[in-house]
């Protein structure tokens, strides 16, 4: 504990001014970098939560408005109430959602975590365990203030911070952050002078607030708990009131291994629980598990060494692990994780903060790289474990310069911001509008399926708006052209997803009739139907395909959308969204067969036992016709729905 020694008197003025410059150039540098593309596209995710949302586009005139507004996201079984809640807030203080005033609030959101990512540095700088750098109070401050420089500008944030609806992610690690702060201080002043019940109790409150508000803005957030542990095990190893406790240690390290042995003992107790999760996937849990242990060494590199040519919004050209020796890299990487768990595990003490980063960062992706059925590899899922490796980097550039006579920390310190900063703007003009963005992916990683439809699409939209844009009819041309040949190039990577097949149906509808002839893509679509595994992309590629049949040009072929409509409503009679396109498309072009609606609403009700949704579509096709089925599918519906969830919805139905 008398480990920590200042040499020299620091010059107090003199060094607070440095560190005040320092962050200020560092901040500008920030706002300058990410201010080009504030107005930049909303898309994908943006769509659904947003401005596809009704209940949390408000004006904040109403109370209810603001509790409908928190519930409103169907992106998890809790809603995320704190992230929906802000972007109500968004939306009636610009009175719509502008792309300005959401990545805006993003950036401030990125500066303020910014800001905590100095102050949980500086913190752990002071632990027990990382005493012995011997760093004087300033040069603690300036190794906090490198990491959370390199944090922020570091340009693998640039899809959090600029995808509007990745802001549940960082206030997820804003909660987090601050709980981990709160926990390290309070350690502090334990690990020196113990504590008394109330001051543990009154941590032990503070902590459980902030994880709920994390877990309420993002699921990621109930990892707190077990990143304190980290924190713990790793740099304050059981010390309270200046010494070591056996049985603080021993029990830090279960905390730290209990979740894993639980996940286990889930598997081989009831593996149905993990394994029926994967119906809706094209891959199963291990061959999940497999590719993870290659992703989270690629999101690493990606720390360590900023390629921005590999990074990207999509990344979902990355092979999948079918066995341990398909790829071979596969077996390779879980070979790597287990020699670099295992030397962590026996040099923890050795090396503390290599131990914090490791643990850190393997604990913060556990969520989203392993049992759960999500895609595969998305950048945003390093905003949080980033954190540990930019500890880590900052504490070893600046004793690297140290150590070195003709190197100083200063030119050292600047020249890899300097690069940050530089690749982080390249990375933002890219998000400035959605073609740029579009192009910049389809380059990076031209065997992504969704970065060519991405680019087709954005080409599409250049091409409906080219009597605007002044194009004339050769440009025009052009841009049909070229947009249909990356639907097509999507439909080769991936012939069993709808939005190609949707895409290129309505391009040569319209424009293309010989190859619409040729192609007969709805036939395509209706043998596709018949065992694909419908994904969310799907889902809206089909509300595209049901919202073109409404058009003249699609008209004659509305039978055949009819059928396969009425495949895919057999296949999944339990899915309201899919019920919901049939009713929609019934009510559109046959409303006097509104009657054979009934039998599915009524059958969805009854798969939906537990859904308000599906009894409201019910209430709605009774509507003013049958006043006592409509009341008797509200009352069923608000009986479902405890939180009130669909009560804007009952409103709008009344007061039709």
């Amino acid at each position: 504990m008398e480990d920590s020694v200042v040499l020299t008197p620091p010059n107090t003025v003199k060094d607070s001014r440095r560190l005040f410059l320092f962050a200020a150039a560092v901040l500008l540098l920030c706002l300058l970098a990410y201010g080009v593309a504030l107005n930049g596209p909303l898309f994908f995710d943006d769509e659904p939560n947003l401005l596809a949302n009704p209940q949390v586009q408000i004006d904040g005139a109403t109370f209810d408005d603001w509790r409908a507004a928190a519930l409103s996201s169907y992106s998890s079984i809790l809603y995320r109430p704190v992230a929906m809640l802000t972007f109500a807030a968004n939306h009636a203080a610009a009175g719509a959602f502008t792309p300005f005033s959401l990545k805006a609030t993003n950036l401030a959101i990125h500066i303020t975590i910014g800001a905590l990512v100095f102050l949980f540095a500086l913190a752990l700088l002071h632990t027990p365990a990382l005493r012995a750098h011997r760093l004087s109070a300033y040069q603690c401050k300036l190794v906090a203030l490198i990491a959370a420089s390199i944090w922020l500008l570091h340009p693998i944030q640039v899809s959090t911070v600029l995808y509007a609806v990745q802001r549940m992610a960082q206030l997820s690690t804003l909660f987090t952050l601050g709980g981990l702060l709160v926990f390290t201080r309070y350690r502090l002043r334990w690990a020196e002078s113990g504590a008394g019940t109330g001051e543990v109790l009154a941590a032990v409150l503070w902590l459980a607030l902030l994880t709920v508000f994390a877990v309420l803005s993002k699921e990621n957030g109930a990892l707190l708990p077990w990143l304190i542990v980290v924190v713990e095990v790793t740099l304050f190893w059981g010390i309270w009131s200046g010494r070591s406790r056996k049985p603080l240690v021993w029990l830090a390290w279960l905390a730290l291994v209990l979740p894993v042995l639980l996940v286990i003992a889930l598997y081989l107790v009831s593996p149905e629980v993990l394994l029926g999760r994967y119906g809706g996937r094209e891959f199963t849990l291990p061959e999940r598990l497999l590719t993870q242990g290659r992703a989270l060494w690629q999101y690493l590199s990606w720390m360590l060494f900023p390629n921005i040519i590999s990074m990207g919004f999509f990344h979902d050209d990355i092979v999948i692990s079918r066995s341990l020796w398909a790829p071979l890299t596969t077996i390779l990487s879980l070979f790597a994780w287990a020699l670099v768990l295992a030397a962590t595990v026996v040099w923890h003490r050795r090396y503390p903060l290599i131990a914090f980063t490791v643990f850190f960062y393997l604990v913060a992706h556990s969520m989203e790289s392993t049992v759960l059925p999500l895609e595969m590899v998305f950048e945003h899922r390093n905003y949080l474990p980033s954190v540990s490796v930019c500890l880590l980097v900052a504490l070893a550039i600046f004793k690297g310069a140290t150590r070195f006579e003709q190197l100083r920390p200063g030119p050292a310190v600047g020249g890899v911001l300097c690069l940050l900063a530089v690749l982080l703007s390249v990375r933002t003009s890219a998000w400035s509008d959605e073609l740029s963005l579009a192009r910049f992916n389809v380059v990076n990683h031209p065997q992504s399926a969704r970065a060519n439809f991405f680019y087709a699409n954005a080409l599409f939209k250049r091409f409906q708006q080219a009597e605007t844009l002044g194009l004339d009819k050769e440009e025009q041309r052009a841009l049909a052209v070229t947009s249909r040949g990356f639907f097509e190039t999507m439909r080769a990577m991936d012939e069993r997803s709808f939005p190609a097949l949707v895409m290129l149906y309505q391009l040569d509808t319209l424009y293309f009739p010989g190859l619409a002839q040729e192609n007969n893509w709805l036939a395509v679509m209706t043998e596709l139907a018949k065992t694909r595994r419908l994904q969310s992309a799907d889902r809206t590629a089909l509300g595209a395909l049901v919202d073109f049949s409404l058009t003249p040009a699609a008209a004659p072929e509305r039978d055949r959308v009819a059928d396969l409509l009425q495949l895919l409503v057999a296949r999944y009679p339990g899915k309201t969204d899919i019920v919901g396109l049939q009713s929609r498309f019934v009510m559109a072009t046959a409303p006097e067969e509104k009657a054979t609606l009934l039998p599915l609403l009524e059958r969805s009700a009854q798969l939906n036992a537990s859904s308000p949704n599906a009894s409201a579509a019910l209430a709605a096709y009774y509507g003013s016709d049958d006043l006592a089925n409509t009341y008797e599918a509200v009352r069923e519906s608000m009986q479902r729905d405890h939180l009130r969830r669909n009560l804007p919805t009952v409103k709008a139905l009344f007061e039709q």
